[in-house]
Order: C-alpha cells, then structure tokens, then sequence
C-alpha cells in the first residue's frame, strides 16, 4: 500500500470512528442508561460499591460517573464521552498498535471492523462501562503479546492493571484476566513476576466485590438474554460475539441459524490465516479469554446477550485484521483465492450490514422517550398519558410523572371512555400489537418519533374526550 493510501484509509475511518462516536450525545438517557443515573451516579460511592448489586451496575464507570456527576452536574454529554472517549482510546491504541508490530493493513482492518461495528458504536456511546472494559481488554490484550515478546516486568504491570480495571467494571472480565494470566504463568522467565501480579489482581478485585459475593453468585440466574444451547455450543464463541456485533445492535439477541453458521466458517477461515496464530502463546492470549469466558456462560446456562461479551471483540477483531491482511497481501497468489474470496465476501457482508446502522445511530436517539414526554408537555401537560410500551419507567423518568400502563383489549377500552383528552404512546416492540378503537377519533392528533432502537419508532396520540 502506498503512503497516501495508507494516510487517506486513517483519516477516512478515524473521521468516521470519531464523528459516529461524539455526535449528538446530549439526546435523553435511554434504558440501562436511566438505572445507572438514578440508581448508581446520583445516590453515590456507599451504594455504587456496598449497596444492592445488579449485573447493570458497573462499578468502576458509576464511580467515575458519580465523580463527574458532582463537578459538572448531571449531563448526559459528559457521562457519555466517560465511556466514548475510552472506547476511542483503545481503538486509536491497538490500531498503532498493529501498524507497528504487523503492517499498515492490519491497523487499517482493525479500525474499520471498530468502526464498522454497529454494536459497539451502539453501547459505547452510552453511559455504561462498555468503553472503559474495552479500552482494558486493549491494553490487556497487547501488554500480554509484549510481555511473552520482551519479557519486561512493566508489560506484565499493565496486563494486571488492566485486569483490574476491566474487573471492577465488569466482573465476568476477570475470566479473561485469569485465562490470559495462566498462559503467561507458562512461560519460566514469567512465572514468577506473573504468580505475584496474578494473586494481587484476585485479591484487589475480591476485596472490591467483597459486598457483593451473593449478589453477583445469584446474577447468573438473571432472565435478561438467552442461553446457550448445547448443541450451539462449539461455534459460540464466534455466533455469540463477532458475528452480532457486525451486524446487529443491542437489545437484538442472535439466535444460531444456518446464515450466522456461514459467517462463523468465513471468519475462522480468516482467523486461521493471522500470523498471530502461529504463536502457540500468542494464540492463547488472544484466543482462550473467548472460548473460556463463552463457554463458561454455557456450562452455568447462564443467559447472555452480545454486549456482555463486547470486549471479547478486542482480541477477535486483532485475529481477524491480521489474518485479512495477510489473505490480501498474497492475493496474487493462485493458492489465495479461495481465501481472498472469503474475506471479500465477509468484508462486503460486513459494509452491507453495518453501514445502514452506523449511519444511523448518531442521527436518531436510540430511544425517542424524551422527545415524546417533551411533546406531551408541550401540547397537554396536565393529561392523563397511557401507554403501551415494554418499559413504560423510561418514559416516566423523562416525563416526571406515573403513565397508566396499558397491555389488554380491556385496558384499551377503558382508556377509550375517559372523559378527559389523553395521551395514548405506543411502542410495538418486544410486546404483542394493540390498536384502542379510540385512536381514529375525530380531532385525534398522531405523532410519529423515529429511533434507530427497539422497534426503530414511537407513535404518540393526543385523543380528544369521550
């Protein structure tokens, strides 16, 4: 590749890395995002880290959250650049990262599957820990690789510092920091600078859920997600990882099918052919942290959604930049082809999936809860609101009042016989179809708020009296 190429594929996907990342940032909290505010940030450190835990508490970001929370105040934009700007730093550092060590292509390649991702651009912009544990399986992951490369004492203190890190803002990282710890530990000039490194970073994050032990025992059983079936179980740590987070965004579970079978074939056929793999050692630093973090979700049946294993994708995408660029770089190759065409094939299926969502997300609030509380008060700010959508406590944090659920033909009739001017908010997703005979009234005002989220709409009805 030549230099103007190289420079002009950076600043091309790095203006589209940022922009889809910072744009629009200020839109109204959405979903987990509420429970971290209310629940975490703005009560403080006491119940952050001693009270009721739930696997939407993460930690280390609602300290850092609660942190900016009392400086600036309570703003969206702040506590979403506390997770974006993580994100960004990890993806500008293992992209050098791999420039250096392996060439120009498999920095360009990680940074377009970062970018690319519609799940990532999905959580990290929201004000969750996403970022900041996948800023540190990044620096896990490439201070790993240089410690078994130039065995330094300091690239072993930035693999458990990480670890660290990556643990107190999600507990199930500390799979990954001890699977990759234990490959580490088989190194002799390692082992012993690794045995104490490892039994500091268990005690550190012991003593941090030491609070919690019961409550992250029984977070195993939560009904968030889907379970791994048995008979899935050996492509899960490609179907349950990469393959969503190129081409779905959160709240959409995957289920194994015969299309996500083929781009599990398409990327193992990728990952085969990375340099990376041809280290036994590095191989398992990249490697094992999936199949043993995956596989343990399986073996506990416990219920995972994609985003649980996002920072899984750090090592995955190095895997597949790396064996992408060296498929195209011996594209000339007739013994290639067959491999050139996989990765074609999984590259152009990765821009045909994506591209729509990625486009979309820093253009649309994911949830359109804030503008619809905003036109509610706008237009009738003292009408009874009922409401037809699967998280109705959204919409009355952002409308400041109790909304009357409604799920039943009979709820629906009920509303229809109001006596004073209603606001009916409809959200079909993930619930089944109502339709109260009342919405066709005469003077019934309709609203229609769109969203790249859960149902990608939201229908508001500002109904006259009966």
């Amino acid at each position: 590749m030549t230099r103007a190429l190289v420079v002009g594929a950076y600043a091309l996907l790095g203006s589209i890395l940022v922009w889809s990342h910072l744009a629009r940032l200020g839109g109204g909290y959405c979903c987990d995002e509420i429970a971290t505010v209310v629940d975490y940030i703005a009560p403080g450190p006491h119940t952050i880290l001693a009270g009721d835990y739930v696997p939407n508490n993460h930690e280390l970001y609602s300290l850092v959250g609660w942190a900016t929370h009392e400086v600036v105040g309570d703003s969206a934009i702040v506590l979403r650049l506390c997770a974006a700007i993580p994100f960004l730093l990890a993806v500008g550092i293992v992209t050098a990262w791999l420039h250096v060590r392996l060439g120009a292509l498999s920095g360009i390649l990680f940074l377009f599957l970062s970018t690319a991702s519609p799940l990532l651009l999905d959580i990290t912009r929201q004000a969750r820990g996403y970022g900041l544990a996948f800023l540190a399986m990044s620096v896990l992951v490439i201070a790993a690789i240089e410690a078994d490369r130039s065995k330094r004492t300091s690239a072993l203190v930035a693999v458990f510092v990480a670890g660290v890190v990556g643990s107190w803002t999600l507990p199930h990282f500390a799979i990954a920091l001890v699977t990759v710890a234990t490959v580490l530990l088989m190194q002799t000039e390692l082992r012993a600078r690794c045995a104490v490194g490892l039994v500091v970073s268990t005690a550190a994050i012991g003593v941090w859920y030491l609070p919690h032990v019961d409550d992250i025992a029984h977070s195993s059983l939560q009904s968030y997600g889907h379970r791994i079936t048995t008979a899935w179980a050996i492509t899960s740590p490609i179907d349950q990882t990469i393959v969503p987070a190129l081409t779905l965004t959160d709240d959409v579970l995957l289920s194994p099918s015969l299309a996500s079978l083929i781009f599990v074939f398409g990327f193992l056929v990728v990952i085969a052919a990375s340099p990376l793999s041809r280290n036994l050692t590095t191989a398992f630093v990249l490697g094992a942290p999936v199949v043993s973090t995956v596989l343990l979700f399986w073996a506990t049946q416990t219920n995972v959604a994609p985003r649980f294993f996002s920072f899984l994708l750090v090592p995955l995408f190095v895997l597949v930049a790396t064996g992408a660029a060296s498929i195209l770089t011996r594209a000339a190759h007739r013994r290639s082809l067959v491999r050139t065409v996989v990765v074609v094939f999984v590259l152009g299926a990765v821009v045909v999936e994506s591209a729509p969502l990625v486009l979309a997300i820093p253009r649309l609030p994911r949830q359109a809860q804030r503008e619809v509380a905003e036109r509610i008060r706008a237009e009738e700010p003292t009408a009874p609101v009922y409401a037809h959508v699967p998280y109705p406590g959204d919409l009355e944090y952002h409308l400041g009042r109790r909304v009357v659920r409604v799920y039943t033909r009979e709820a629906a009739a009920t509303m229809c016989k109001s006596t004073r001017r209603l606001a009916y908010v409809d959200q079909t997703w993930a619930i089944p179809p109502l339709t109260p005979l009342c919405l066709s009234r005469r003077g019934t005002l309709h609203y229609h708020f769109r969203q790249y989220a859960r149902g990608k709409a939201i229908e508001l009805w500002l109904i006259p009296a009966r």
